[in-house]
């Protein structure tokens, strides 16, 4: 990937700021290249800077954004190798990787300043009082109470305020290490005066000891600020080196004022046994921080990139199956959630397969059913892993459901194969299989206040089953899940049709009538041959109180022969609503369980095997 311009300014934009680039750039990539660069200037206000950085967004998203409206038409031909390839890990700081890391910086700043103010400030409160109760002479507080008013007030700012601009926290920055830096002058300047006050005969030894103390604090005051707070080499050298030189600045300032008010010439003692010979510590400690800075940085850097997925930043793994394993994601312009699911395809996999693979997940993305997972985003890495990103969603996959209540009431099992069907109608219209239903693809969630919302994913994924465990090498290629597919599936996968999700989602109605599916085998290929052969027993016969309806319309859609089944997702969809209990299962019965349940964090169906 090219690498993108980006200025220094970038890092720091304020909340505002970044948020009208965001706002110039979600409309722009809407419009024609035509007119983009007059709307741009046009609502940036001719911001140069402005304009550079949403340029800068611009050539990124033409760069990487894999949907794209012309890729909608093309899901016919086979021979075209449209494979998009993108680094899973590119090499250039692009803007966006950088904007993460420091608004990432930004937080971490903010937290630490936080803690070195309220340390500074308990430490100033106890030896202030310390001081107090031994003191048998007067004591100046004056610089005592300014560090600490400083260093509360810092503290108080810091904890109140969590969308300070990195701006606003280097200002916060340079307060806090000032006062620390401040409140170590005046400590050395009143010991050195106090000493000289005194006249003792070790009076060498204790200014040695005096300016000895002044390096070491301000050695460990550098070390602390460069590994401590996040930094870019360039800025900790800006910032440490200048403080390297404070000590040896200190020293001629408590010389001079021993001369000017006490008329000592202690400059001879102040150097004896010093630690700045014959190396420096501050200078030392700096170059080390620096150093330090530069490796922490980079760290960081690299792992925001190693976690980055073309425009997501991948945050955490929720789910892992068969087909591959699904992350918590990020977009790192627009700060939406996200799920991305990777896919690793077998090795032997057609590639004809690969490609139709990619071409589903397209025109999925086209789907705008509310009952269907939204996609947004697709791509393949340079290792061969497809990834999908779609919408999170909180809650359960339906076979989560089964697994923790048992049986479901057949008025909300109805209700969620209304929904089901009425999705799959919208895809099939478009020429849009499934192959794949089953309850680990039908999540249960909430959606804009309503509760049992069901979502279906994942179209189109072919998988492979082994034919018999004992045959490592007898393989065949099949679109579906053993337990849930239909007979053709099996014996003729290039005849599968809309009848096939009919026969796949009657084996889900099933399921959710009974807990579990009317075949049972030992292994896949027995699971399959069973759905070719063997007569499913009704659901009443497992679980008493199914209504007649509801029973005849699942045992309609297990028929072997295609022909025999409800032939539509709409037509199954009409005959669900005539069933008498349709309309029992409200909105009501569904806040009422959903709350006695424990919350469960936002997460997406892992398509476990079911």
């Amino acid at each position: 990937m090219a690498a993108t311009g980006i200025d220094e300014r970038a890092f720091n934009l304020t909340p505002e700021e970044y948020a009208r680039v965001k706002e110039i750039f979600t409309q722009a990539i809407a419009m024609t290249p035509e007119a983009r660069d007059a709307y741009i200037a046009k609502a940036a206000e001719d911001d140069e800077s402005m304009i550079a950085q949403v340029q800068s967004l611009l050539e990124h998203h033409i760069e990487e954004t894999v949907l794209d409206a012309s890729d909608a038409t093309d899901t016919v031909n086979d021979d075209v190798n449209d494979n998009i390839v993108l680094d899973a890990a590119p090499e250039s700081d692009t803007f966006l990787v950088q904007k993460d890391v420091w608004e990432d910086n930004r937080q971490i700043l903010r937290r630490r300043l936080m803690i070195i103010a309220t340390v500074m400030t308990i430490i100033i409160t106890v030896s202030t009082v310390d001081w107090f109760l031994l003191a048998t002479e007067d004591t100046d507080y004056i610089a005592r109470l300014i560090a600490f008013v400083v260093s509360l007030t810092a503290a108080i700012i810091l904890y109140r305020n969590q969308n300070l601009s990195l701006l606003q926290i280097r200002i916060a920055e340079l307060m806090v290490m000032a006062n620390v830096g401040l409140l170590a002058i005046d400590l050395d300047i009143r010991m050195t005066c106090n000493v000289i006050e005194a006249e003792k005969p070790n009076m060498s030894t204790m200014l040695a000891s005096i300016n000895n103390w002044n390096y070491g604090t301000w050695s460990l005051i550098i070390f602390i600020y460069g590994v401590f707070m996040p930094n870019r080499w360039q800025r900790a050298a800006c910032v440490l080196l200048p403080m390297a030189a404070a000590p040896y600045l200190v020293t001629e300032l408590t010389t001079a004022i021993a001369a000017d008010q006490y008329g000592k010439n202690i400059q001879d003692l102040m150097h004896n046994d010093l630690l700045g010979r014959p190396l420096s510590p501050p200078l030392i400690a700096a170059c080390i921080s620096i150093f330090a800075a530069h490796t922490i940085h980079g760290a960081r850097t690299s792992a925001f990139q190693a976690r980055r997925l073309a425009q997501y930043r991948l945050i955490d793994l929720i789910g892992e199956g068969g087909m591959g394993r699904v992350f918590k994601a990020e977009h790192l312009l627009l700060k939406r959630s996200c799920a991305i699911k990777l896919i690793q395809p077998d090795k032997n996999a057609d590639s004809r397969a690969l490609r139709r693979f990619e071409r589903e997940v397209r025109a999925t993305a086209q789907l705008t059913h509310p009952h269907t997972v939204q996609v947004y985003d697709y791509g393949q890495t340079n290792d061969g892993i497809f990834f999908f990103a779609m919408e999170l969603l909180p809650g359960m996959n339906l076979g989560e459901l089964i697994k923790k209540t048992g049986p479901l009431p057949p008025e909300r099992a109805v209700h969620f194969l209304i929904q089901v069907s009425d999705a799959l109608r919208e895809a099939h219209e478009v020429g849009l299989i499934h192959r794949d239903i089953k309850p680990g693809n039908i999540f249960i969630s909430e959606r804009g206040g309503i509760r049992d919302y069901t979502k279906l994913l994942d179209f189109g994924l072919v998988r492979e089953v082994k034919v018999d465990p004992s045959l490592s090498q007898t393989t065949m290629m099949i679109a579906g899940t053993p337990s849930f597919m239909a007979p053709e599936q099996a014996t003729h996968p290039e005849q599968n049709d809309v009848r096939s999700d009919i026969y796949s989602l009657g084996m889900v109605g099933y399921y959710m009538l009974t807990g579990h599916g009317p075949f049972k085998g030992q292994t896949p290929i027995q699971i399959m041959m069973a759905q070719v052969n063997e007569t499913p027993a009704p659901p009443s016969a497992h679980q008493p109180g199914i209504p007649a309806d509801v029973e005849e319309i699942i045992l309609k859609c297990l028929e072997k022969a295609p022909e025999n089944r409800i032939t539509s997702a709409i037509e199954l969809r009409d005959a669900l609503l005539k069933c008498k209990c349709s309309r029992d299962w409200t909105a009501m019965l569904a806040s009422q369980w959903w709350n006695a349940q424990k919350p469960s964090p936002a997460t997406i169906a892992k398509s476990p095997e079911t």
